[in-house]
């Protein structure tokens, strides 16, 4: 039997708030954003913003982790910056069909229900940041996005897609395996010409070492073998890599998919919040 908890007050993050959001007043394309900002005052152009996709997994790892290494003043290799958890309403740390709706390319074969990244990027460029100047200065030339799994394929499109509007990005195990590939057939276009606008663009890419080579006795580990977590990622990172050079790789040793979120968070950090906006990756 669970036992009871003693009754208390719960337990909230300093300087936070969280609020609901329609993406063009849809009810059915419902969004929870989790805000939280620096005790510094906000610098000339204003502040860098980090956007967390499963944003319900992620914002409190994100914010505290940048809290703590702040705790003896302005932390000397991270900026002060607004912290935005992209989740969704209620308690569950992933929402499976919203994330699958909104973090996916839209590609002809894919399976019903996918395909809403360009609209989720809509929301995230004409609704949601207007919302985030109303209450502080943002520095729209300092924005991030940090996406896993199927979020990575978000941060990816983004960077294919829409090159100028995230300065700095993080695709961390990316779901490459997706829709028969597809992702990764983008990528090798971008390569072959990369758009107007990625010159002040950075990619980090990270992977755990152990995604889909230790799932012996798993009924899914065949599955999650021949996606290839770890090898796409590595082959991702060397692919853009020889066509454009602001891209960076770290595979983080004995972590799994699931396992590596906070290690990819921590160090997404520092790349994508630079106290200097023109420090190199």
């Amino acid at each position: 039997m669970t036992p009871a908890p003693h009754p208390g007050s719960s337990v909230t993050l300093p300087r936070s708030e969280w609020w609901d959001m329609c993406a063009g007043d849809d009810p059915a394309r419902r969004h929870r954003i989790l805000l939280a900002w620096p005790e510094q005052p906000p610098p000339p152009g204003g502040f860098p913003v980090l956007f967390l996709t499963d944003g319900n997994a992620t914002f409190a790892t994100a914010a505290d982790a940048l809290r703590a290494r702040s705790w003896r003043g302005a932390a000397e290799d991270i900026a002060p910056a607004l912290i935005v958890g992209l989740g969704h309403p209620g308690t569950a740390a992933f929402d499976i069909p919203s994330r699958m709706r909104d973090y996916t390319p839209p590609v002809a074969e894919a399976q019903q229900g996918s395909g809403g990244a360009d609209a989720f990027l809509d929301f995230i460029e004409a609704e949601l940041l207007p919302e985030l100047e109303r209450r502080f200065p943002v520095d729209r030339a300092r924005l991030a996005l940090f996406g896993h799994s199927f979020g990575g394929l978000l941060a990816l499109h983004a960077l294919f897609t829409r090159p100028g509007l995230f300065r700095r990005l993080v695709a961390a195990s990316p779901s490459l395996w997706w829709a028969g590939g597809a992702t990764m057939e983008a990528a090798r276009h971008f390569a072959a010409a990369p758009p107007p606008g990625t010159g002040n663009s950075a990619l980090l890419i990270t992977v755990g070492e152990l995604e889909g080579q230790d799932d012996a006795g798993n009924p899914r580990a065949a599955i999650r073998a021949a996606r290839r977590m770890a090898g796409n990622a590595r082959d991702l990172a060397t692919l853009l890599a020889g066509a454009w050079p602001a891209v960076d790789f770290v595979s983080f040793p004995g972590e799994k998919h699931g396992s590596v979120i906070p290690a990819a968070i921590a160090r997404a950090l520092p790349f994508t919040l630079p106290p200097d906006p023109g420090a190199a990756p």
